[in-house]
């Protein structure tokens, strides 16, 4: 979700920000080893107004490690959505760890209400955009083994549908085909994942190394590969970490959905702007981000800068143009369980709020 921050909505975005600090986190003990920790928030967004959800993470309820990560929300425009994670075994159980076999299924579904688009390449104006309402739905099903305690393969299959409705065009219109190659697709990937992290949930120190290459199946006809490199340390003092990233995206193919596009913009690339605020086939990304505690270990601190550009090609990107946000974010740790996160950026066409689960990287 993201929040556009003008002057007179300030108050109410801080009372927002106060009322997700002040609520309380559940947390309890099902049956001998199962746990549950959620957080209920109120966050008041000046594009679709308020927001009220849920985050929260189930694990081990049925004595096999397994676990269920959850966020939803309602909207008061109208608008939902829900995000979830089904892990078997949990994420944090198996790091480090050979495995035979592991198994995520992934889903994003819900109803958005003036969603944007502003196109594609780096130069798309940041007014007079296209909006629509977006039925929308993707599921993924991963299936992963590990053959080494660090080296780990991947294989994914997902299936995606998004419903236009009442679009409103700009500058850069939504047209009859980029609709028809959104409203139902399914695509792959493959990929390899070297992870030398300490620990998965807040590592401290390690890196992280994720190879991906994307393919459409059926009616979408695209390939996508991607490099993404982390680093963590505490050059400082234990407790504080300084995090990096360097992510870099290629994509190629007479037909791709305009979801499958490289793109920065959001809670987990450039926090600064809106969701998808710019798109094209190839991507560059730099995350730089300082973690601390705040109140003891679980109520931690960020301070972060990032840098990124889209363009249709990689080595055509050059040094300059590059967007550019900076901000804050509170994150506080579930008992170990799950990290909840409230990221506030600004870039260069105003300020955004992202309010999720996990770090950004």
């Amino acid at each position: 979700m993201n929040f556009s921050c003008s002057d007179h909505k300030k108050k109410i975005f801080i009372l927002g920000l106060l009322i997700v600090i002040a609520l309380p986190a559940v947390a309890f003990k099902v049956g001998q080893t199962g746990t549950v920790n959620a957080v209920p928030y109120v966050i008041y967004n000046s594009t679709y107004g308020l927001y009220y959800g849920v985050i929260g993470k189930a694990k081990n309820i049925i004595g096999q490690e397994e676990s269920m990560t959850l966020s939803a929300f309602l909207i008061a425009n109208g608008g939902n959505g829900a995000n979830f994670v089904l892990s078997l075994p949990d994420d944090n159980y198996r790091h480090g760890k050979k495995y035979n076999l592991a198994f995520d299924l992934l889903g994003n579904l819900g109803y958005t209400i003036s969603e944007r688009f502003y196109g594609l390449g780096s130069e798309t104006p940041g007014s007079n955009y296209t909006t629509l309402n977006n039925n929308h739905s993707k599921y993924i099903l991963q299936f992963s083994r590990s053959r080494k305690d660090r080296l780990i393969l991947e294989g994914d299959l997902f299936f995606a549908g998004n419903q236009f409705s009442n679009i409103v065009q700009g500058v850069n219109p939504i047209t009859p085909q980029i609709e028809a190659n959104c409203r139902n697709y399914v695509g792959g990937s493959l990929k390899l994942t070297l992870d030398g992290r300490d620990q998965s949930l807040d590592p401290h120190a390690g890196f992280l190394m994720i190879n991906e290459i994307d393919f459409g199946l059926k009616t979408a006809d695209y390939i996508k590969g991607s490099v993404d490199l982390r680093g963590y340390s505490t050059p400082f003092r234990p407790d504080q970490i300084l995090a990096s990233r360097l992510m870099l995206t290629q994509s190629g193919g007479p037909v791709i959905p305009i979801y499958e596009y490289a793109f920065l913009g959001g809670r987990d690339t450039m926090r600064g702007y809106t969701m998808n605020r710019w798109r094209d086939r190839s991507a560059a990304l730099v995350n730089l981000e300082y973690r601390f505690p705040l109140i003891w270990q679980w109520f931690q601190a960020v301070v972060f800068y990032e840098v990124g550009k889209v363009g249709d090609r990689l080595v055509a990107l050059g040094g300059d143009s590059w967007a550019s946000d900076y901000g804050f974010g509170l994150h506080l740790n579930l008992g170990g369980n799950v990290v909840v996160r409230g990221d506030f950026g600004r870039g260069t066409e105003g300020a955004n709020a992202y309010f999720f689960y996990n770090q950004a990287f």
